[in-house]
């Protein structure tokens, strides 16, 4: 009887555990530091042109990136699985669109475009 209530408890305590990894984790604070980009695909890998780029998805739906020069403002919004991001300015317009979440962490986050036909890929780490 002992060992099947400390089984029981051992089993209660694992299984309560929290998972991360998968896109929908809503224990993820986005918010929380700053990102960088690991790598960007659009039609070809672009990821040279954003590594002087980190990124702060602010709460209220405000991204900032601060450049090596330069800080951009654009606007960002996540539903679900998915993360939507909007700049102005070139070059970090090129990042815009409704991207799907593949893998959401608290070191990692890689997205993938949202239209099927499209292979495009970006990928943020943290600093």
């Amino acid at each position: 009887m002992r060992n099947t209530l400390l089984y029981f408890l051992l089993f209660i305590s694992i299984s309560s555990c929290k998972k991360g990894g998968t896109a929908d984790e809503p224990s993820v604070n986005i918010s929380d530091g700053s990102w960088r980009i690991s790598y960007f695909w659009d039609q070809q890998d672009k990821t040279s042109g954003y590594t002087s780029y980190y990124f702060m998805f602010l709460n209220g739906g405000t991204l900032m990136a601060h450049g090596s020069s330069t800080t951009l403002t654009g606007t960002w919004s996540q539903t679900g699985s998915r993360i939507n991001i909007n700049f102005t300015n070139a070059p970090l317009n090129e990042l815009n669109g409704d991207w799907l979440k593949t893998e959401f962490t608290g070191t990692s986050i890689k997205l993938k475009d949202d239209n099927p036909s499209q292979d495009d890929q970006l990928y943020f780490v943290k600093n």
